[in-house]
Parts: C-alpha cells; structure tokens; sequence
C-alpha cells in the first residue's frame, strides 16, 4: 500500500510535467556536462594507444611485442579502437580523446532519444526524460576512452533497428545489422556476443504464445533468425578470425581475474556503488509493476532479467542493465505523458546547434585553463628510469595497474592491464595472471621469483605486496621514491595512496 501510494504520487507529478524545449536541451547536456568531467581511464588508455600506435607502424601483430615475456600468442582484440584512439590523440593530444568521447556520447544521446520516440508513440516529455537519465547513467558511470563506449553505440543502435522492424514490419532495418556485428567484431571483439545476448529477447518473442503476465507479439520470425546468422557470419570479417569470436570464452570466468579486477567482482552491498545499482534496479521493478498493462512485453522482460543478470554477476554488467533495464520504459511510461503533437516537434537542427555549442564553450574553457588533468601518476618515477638508464637494457617488475604506462613508454614489463592476455588459453604459454595472483597474496617465495625473471627494475606501489616484502631481498636497493598523493589519485582513486617505490637490481 505505501509503495503504490508512492508511485501514484510520482505517476501524477509525471503526467503534468510538460517541461520547455528550452529545458530539454539542457537536459540533453547533462550527459555531455558529465563526460567533460570524467573522461579518460588511466589504466587501459596507455595500452590502447601503444596497440594503435604498433598496429599503425608494424600491421597487426600476432606475438606479444610489449612485455618481458617470449612468443606469447596475441591479438589486438580491440584493434579497430585502439587505431581511433590513437589517431585522435595523435591528432589533437589529450583533447583529441575527450572530443572523440564527446562525439561518441553525442551519438548515444540521439539515438536513444530515437528509441524512447519510438518506444513510446512519440511522447517527446517522456522520452528526454528517460534519455536523460540513461545517458546520464551511463556518462558518470562509464563513458571514457574504453572500447565499450562503442559497444554501447552499437547495441542502442541494434535495439532501435529491431523496434523498427517490428513496429513498421519492414525488413530493410534488418539489413544494418551484420554491419553492426562487422563493427563490433573489430571494435571490441570480447564482446561480440553482447550483440546476441540482446538479440535474443527479440528472437523469443517472435514465436506466439501467452502466459499469465507474458504476451508475445509474434512477428515475422524468419527474416529474423537469418540476420542473425548473417551477424554471426560476419563476425569472421576481422585480422585474427575465428580467434577474435572465440576470445570471449578464453578470457573470462577465471578465479584469478574475477578476483583481482574491481570491474569483475560480483556485486556487493557494502560498498556504496552496489547499493546505487540496487537503488536502479529497484525502481526498474517497480516501474514494470505498477506501470505495466495487463501484459509485459517479452522482449523487455527478458531484456530486464538478464542484464540484471549481468549486474549481479560483475559491476561490468551495471552498464548493460542501464541500457536494456532503463531505455524499455518508454514504453511503460508512455500511458503518462500526452502523445506529441506535430506543432510541438523538436527541431533537431536546433537541438544540435544547442547542444554542440554548450559543448563546445565549455571544452574551450577546459582547453584554455588547462584543468584537464592528462598525467600519469607513474610519469616522474618511468622519466627518472629512462634519465639514468637505455630504454633496451630496463626489464620491469610492474603489478597489473602499473604496466601500460611504461609500455606506452617503450619499457618491457612485467604485466599490465591486459589481464586476458596472461591466460594460458590465450597465450599458448604460461598463466601469468595466476603466478601475479599468487604472489600478491604471498604465496610464492619473492626471493625465488625474482631470481627467475631477473628484473632490472622494480616499480612498486603501496598497495603491492613487494612493498613491505622487499627488506630480505639484498640484491635490489631503492632509487627512487613517490610519497606525494597526486591529484589525480584524489579524483578518482582517493582510496588508494599513490606512493610508489622504483628499486634497482645490485648484483
């Protein structure tokens, strides 16, 4: 009774909002706003550049070319945006990735708009209200110099195309769709069959049948099914092949990587970004319950429980639920809004217009003050090694987080982010991501695996075992010492101290 009491509330102040078009294209740039403020991974951004930096010099590599280790098996999964990324930084430097960001989100923002449209029979109230949630969601979030935020582009895109060929019964929109899974394959291979997993709702509810609360609606299901296979087919159109397909199933689901990447660790409420995901996924539900008509759409349903799914299983998945949890209820909120009159359309060329130069002002503010932040907090301690010593003769010690940058650098390394590429089924050669696990929860001998590999350097953060492990090891000393807490640490990372310690091999 409290809870419907609540949502009837909420459904009256919904039914008479009608906001101004002037309002709305603000709305539309709180997602922009967002991104301008949270834009580049630190981690991943280094090992993307080096990738399209390498692919651009050498062509596509098929040996592992940046660490310390020999004849490792490797693909450039991601090739396709590491060679954007790059470009775009060697462009325009840092503001060449931000602007790249910008663009990418921009196209979001439209084509999620186009969905909520159509989702909801032209209600155009509703349909900025819920592109601007979910694209605000996914801005804070995850909008940043990652592969993925491609990955996002497409799977909107592919929902839209799919609406449109259900509600228009035309086949032409399926036509797109292996471009889109050609696109994906070479963007951001691991996910290639995210694709499929949001095509499958709209398979099953092809078929007709009804349940107490489901309701199929039964279109034309074979032009469907022969797309999809046309997908997947087209999915062989890429440097490594089959490989790329596979990738996904060689690189997740190990123990190792599922506890030692913050991104892959199952939810939890005792930490507050689970309890924001529990907060959306509770008003998601609560949304199909008491908004929903005699039926709920399969497709929707579907679309809700799996990437509930995914959000349960990892923090990753929190994206996919933003998508195809949020953007569906258009169509559920739509009875609350008034259909949009043709004197009330919104004149896209105004829109952008708007936007882009709310987008524009503010970029041009952040390029002439300089506050956007582009340093690496490794930089000073990586200029000190390559000031002292031949960039050939350094073989470093790194943790996973530490690695990119000095790759980026042209120093061989231990390890780096990369953590799918230090599985043994992809490698062909040794599990270095469970050797890294277990040394840093001491469960090797340090003394004895450092004697294997021989480092000449170590790089060694606080938060590393190494660093309060390295007083019995007398062939290394200490050369160089961090104990400042950047800025950036406390942007982003303000739960992790950002001292650091670079030790050099004596004997």
């Amino acid at each position: 009774m409290f809870w419907g009491c609540i949502m009837k509330k909420i459904k009256n102040i919904f039914k008479n909002y009608h906001p101004s078009k002037k309002m709305m294209f603000l709305y539309f740039n709180i997602p922009l706003l967002l991104v301008l403020t949270w834009n580049v991974d630190y981690n991943d951004i280094w090992f993307l550049l080096n990738h399209g930096r390498y692919i651009l010099n050498n062509g596509f590599p098929t040996i592992e070319p940046f660490t310390i280790h020999q004849d490792f098996a490797f693909i450039v999964q991601q090739w396709l945006s590491s060679l954007l990324f790059y470009l775009s930084y060697s462009l325009l430097g840092k503001y060449g990735l931000l602007i790249l960001t910008l663009l990418v989100t921009g196209y979001i923002i439209f084509i999620s708009y186009k969905l909520c449209m159509l989702l909801s029979d032209n209600r155009y109230s509703l349909s900025i209200i819920i592109t601007t949630v979910m694209t605000s969601l996914l801005a804070y979030f995850f909008m940043t110099s990652r592969p993925h935020i491609f990955t996002f582009t497409i799977i909107i895109t592919q929902m839209y195309l799919l609406e449109k060929y259900i509600k228009e019964n035309n086949k032409k929109y399926l036509y797109f769709l292996p471009l889109l899974s050609l696109l994906e394959i070479n963007l951001h291979a691991s996910m290639f069959f995210m694709l499929f997993a949001f095509l499958l709702p709209y398979l099953i509810d092809s078929f007709r049948y009804k349940t107490p609360f489901l309701k199929s609606d039964g279109y034309l299901k074979k032009p469907l099914f022969i797309t999809a296979i046309c997908m997947l087919l087209t999915g062989l159109i890429n440097p490594y092949g089959i490989d790329a397909i596979t990738y996904i199933f060689r690189s997740y689901g190990n123990v190792y990587i599922n506890q030692s990447i913050a991104e892959m660790i199952p939810l939890s409420i005792a930490h507050s970004l689970g309890k924001q995901i529990l907060v959306i996924i509770f008003i998601i539900i609560c949304i199909y319950i008491f908004y929903r008509k005699s039926e709920i759409k399969p497709r929707y349903f579907y679309l809700l429980i799996g990437t509930i799914y995914l959000t349960l299983s990892s923090y990753k998945g929190q994206a996919y639920l933003i998508i195809g949890g949020v953007l569906p209820l258009a169509y559920y909120l739509k009875p609350s809004f008034k259909k949009n009159k043709d004197k009330e359309k919104i004149k896209r060329s105004k829109y952008i217009f708007n936007s882009s130069f709310i987008a524009v002002t503010i970029l041009l503010v952040i390029i002439g003050t300089n506050s956007f932040v582009f340093t690496d907090k490794y930089k000073e301690g990586i200029d000190y090694l390559l000031d002292n010593n031949k960039r050939e003769d350094i073989t470093l010690y790194t943790g996973y987080a530490e690695g990119s940058y000095p790759e980026w650098m042209g120093i061989k390394c231990y390890i780096d982010p990369r953590a799918e590429v230090f599985l043994k089924e992809n490698n062909k050669k040794e599990d270095i991501i469970e050797e890294y696990y277990l040394l840093q929860h001491g469960k090797i001998d340090v003394s004895k695996f450092l004697e294997k590999y021989k480092f000449s350097h170590l790089l060694v953060p606080l938060d590393d075992y190494l660093y309060d492990n390295m007083d019995d090891i007398d062939n290394y000393k200490i050369v160089y010492e961090n104990t400042s807490i950047n800025e950036y640490s406390l942007k982003k990372y303000d739960d992790i101290k950002m001292k650091y310690r670079i030790y050099q091999r004596i004997s």
